[in-house]
């Protein structure tokens, strides 16, 4: 694979887990629709199923990387990343750390694990860029 292929590919996981650095490094955040128990946790597993999403398929359908290596990969970097998510907000006035928060960073990137290779076939996205 090209080098501009990859950067296509890994381009949107980069973007999203940089504006993701940057939502948690601000003290408050913006509501988003009506408030229930445990919002959070549901935006939390959704931005990472989407970023685990964008990840499947560079891994996947451009790296070529198996199902258990893409697995792995990306599960373990999941907790990681979410780890030091919560390191880095624990300096950030008047947020919290919360280990509820990597847990559910962790499934949206599982279940697009579970999922995703499907999905990205049904929309036509799991071609590969030369």
């Amino acid at each position: 694979m090209t080098a501009r292929a990859r950067l296509i590919l890994w381009a949107p996981v980069a973007l999203l887990l940089a504006y993701e650095t940057y939502l948690s490094a601000q003290s408050r955040l913006p509501a988003l629709g009506p408030y229930f128990d445990q919002k959070d946790k549901l935006e939390h597993a959704s931005y990472f199923f989407l970023t685990g999403l964008a990840a499947v398929r560079a891994a996947r359908f451009g790296e070529r990387w198996g199902r258990g290596k893409t697995s792995v990969f990306l599960i373990l970097s999941a907790v990681l990343w979410s780890c030091l998510d919560e390191i880095h907000q624990s300096h950030v006035p008047m947020r919290e750390v919360e280990i509820g928060d990597v847990l559910a960073d962790t499934v949206g990137v599982a279940l697009a694990v579970l999922f995703g290779e499907g999905l990205l076939r049904t929309m036509k996205l799991n071609q590969t860029i030369h």
